[in-house]
């Protein structure tokens, strides 16, 4: 199997020069970018995501990504989702997990102090919203 190398520069991302930021896939969440983008030419993405209101009682809505690669890993609080094939899972402080690409899932729980860190190959990519 050959591995497709990752260009990259060298990024410094300072907290305190890149704030967390609304406006991004979800209105109850914030976002906080970590230049891996600019670093790699578009190729990876990574970000720390938390939440800024409760869950929505419906979740986040059945959806998935087109993309190549995406891992998760909760750095504060808990949450549970529903993945295509797997069912509901459990998530603590400290877990990590790999989505396939374009595997369903929805969000149905986080809690109040829900933070994440969100890599993803590519940086773009589009999120689907699967009519139920």
């Amino acid at each position: 199997m050959s591995a497709e190398k990752i260009q990259s520069k060298f990024v410094v991302n300072r907290a305190q020069e890149n704030p967390f930021v609304s406006g991004g896939l979800r209105v109850y969440r914030e976002y906080r970018d970590l230049g891996i983008s600019d670093a790699t030419m578009g190729r990876v993405h990574a970000q720390i995501v938390r939440t800024t209101k409760p869950c929505p009682e419906e979740g986040s809505g059945l959806h998935y990504h087109d993309l190549e690669f995406q891992m998760v890993m909760i750095l504060k609080g808990k949450s549970r989702v529903w993945f295509e094939g797997q069912g509901e899972v459990e998530f603590n402080e400290g877990d990590c997990w790999i989505q396939p690409p374009k595997i369903k899932h929805n969000v149905m729980y986080y809690s109040e102090d829900y933070e994440l860190l969100e890599l993803t190959i590519p940086a773009e990519y589009e999120t689907v919203t699967v009519e139920e």
